[in-house]
């Protein structure tokens, strides 16, 4: 459900790919720093190790990715968008080797190049099929034994109060039905099928975990700049699906100027959903 927008808050990159510009990929990665940080502990990458960042975006999850594989590691960028890869290649001042622009499904190295590989929050953009080709990629580009982390949303948990709480739930309904609907539709909502879908491509040992990041008011002025612009995207979302009148009420006075009064309100709260799910390339057999 991340497309097909006329709200001013899109933040498209050259290829057309919603909420995936340097802005609002920066504003997200400090508004949930400590977050992020968390979801890359989790994924367990040694010192030393070389990860692939695949779909990098403009490069926010570099800095915890350095801080995992230390100074003798090294993190290889990919991403679709050719401004994306240029910005993921100055982060942290040669923490990053490398930077390409590649598509997850059709990746340009070696079979056993990485240590391990990192992809976050960009799944959702491919369909099934490509989801599994994908997976599949990553399982040839990492080593026996190395360890791909697939972090994506699953938006059937997002919430925003003190408004309706199923006005979320119409519109992922809504955008799912729709003639139109582009694969981010169905992809924001499978974040919890993610373990499956890892095993499935041949992945071990596969775990997966869901964490809620959730905001309270006050907001900080970066969370009130994610929140506000989450909303509003969503509203000029709504205005262009098959939603309830009154639901489409309800979004225009949640975007009332721009979403700030409503994510300002004492007793606002955020919540979305992020799922991780890791696996293990196996073995190869003696």
């Amino acid at each position: 459900m991340l497309m097909q927008s006329p709200s001013p808050f899109t933040h498209r990159t050259s290829l057309g790919h919603a909420l995936s510009d340097e802005s609002w990929l920066d504003a997200h990665s400090t508004a949930c720093e400590a977050e992020y940080r968390q979801f890359v502990t989790r994924s367990g990458f040694a010192p030393g190790w070389t990860v692939l960042d695949a779909g990098s975006g403009s490069g926010g999850f570099v800095p915890f990715l350095a801080e995992a594989v230390g100074p003798r590691g090294s993190i290889i960028c990919i991403d679709v968008a050719p401004e994306n890869c240029r910005l993921s290649a100055t982060r942290l001042n040669g923490s990053v080797a490398g930077a390409a622009v590649a598509s997850l499904d059709d990746l340009p190295f070696p079979a056993a190049s990485f240590d391990a590989a990192w992809c976050a929050n960009t799944t959702q953009y491919l369909t099934d099929e490509r989801l599994l080709d994908a997976l599949e990629e990553l399982r040839r580009v990492v080593r026996p034994g190395g360890r791909v982390a697939v972090k994506d949303m699953d938006m059937t948990a997002f919430r925003a109060s003190p408004a309706d709480p199923f006005l979320f739930s119409h519109l992922a309904e809504a955008c799912l039905l729709a003639p139109d609907a582009p694969p981010e539709s169905a992809g924001s909502l499978r974040g919890r099928d993610l373990r499956r879908r890892l095993e499935q491509a041949g992945f071990v040992d596969v775990r997966q975990q869901s964490a809620f990041i959730e905001r309270w008011a006050p907001l900080r002025a970066v969370e009130r700049q994610l929140w506000s612009g989450w909303l509003s995207y969503l509203a000029g979302l709504a205005a262009t699906r098959d939603v309830p009148a009154r639901d489409l009420a309800a979004w225009r006075e949640i975007a009332r100027d721009d979403g700030v009064p409503f994510v300002s309100r004492p007793d606002f709260y955020g919540c979305e959903a992020q799922v991780l799910a890791v696996g293990a390339v196996p073995e190869v057999a003696a």
